[in-house]
């Protein structure tokens, strides 16, 4: 699927595909950055023909974090190192902050890099995102996420009730795990 971490040295250029990609405000370059750099896999971006086309924004969040996520606290600008996980950390969930791309193609790519994720890093914790758009929220009602919490007002919070067997065995079929398994 070609998305790669992104390296510190990469975040202005992250940031910008970010900007460009997402509705609404979203959090500084330095923000992002200092999340990045505390977690080294929050941050996956794609290239396409030398040029970014597509992100995949997943935060590993402690049980700390999840509280804060919880009571509307968590986000980029003011997010604490003990709220999100490093590379040694157990992740008590995952916030998935963004996923998108340019083209329907870096879309679908963007898609499967998080459910390639989720499946083989994260299947034994809860997922929450939050959706902006109109197709934001018809992907959550698809991948089966439940609004679990209006926890700073609107957009709502949504968690996930379990990882989506039919749509990854559609999109998955053969990932970098290797073959898909429809009946694990």
């Amino acid at each position: 699927m070609d998305f790669k971490p992104v390296q510190l040295s990469e975040i202005d250029e992250f940031h910008a595909l970010a900007n460009e990609l997402i509705e609404g405000e979203i959090a500084g370059a330095a923000d992002i950055g200092r999340v990045q750099e505390w977690t080294r896999r929050s941050l996956h971006m794609r290239r396409w023909n030398g040029r970014p086309d597509g992100f995949v924004a997943s935060i590993p969040l402690s049980e700390s974090g999840v509280s804060a996520l919880l009571a509307g606290e968590f986000g980029f600008a003011n997010a604490r190192r003990e709220w999100v996980c490093g590379l040694e950390e157990r992740a008590a969930a995952l916030l998935s902050w963004g996923l998108a791309g340019r083209t329907p193609h870096a879309q679908a790519a963007a898609l499967r890099a998080l459910l390639v994720g989720w499946r083989g890093f994260y299947s034994d914790v809860r997922v929450y995102a939050r959706a902006r758009t109109t197709e934001g929220k018809a992907l959550m009602r698809r991948l089966n996420f439940e609004i679990c919490a209006y926890p700073d007002g609107a957009p709502e919070l949504y968690g996930s009730t379990g990882f989506p067997q039919k749509l990854g065995d559609m999109l998955l079929k053969r990932t970098v795990l290797g073959k898909w398994e429809g009946g694990s």
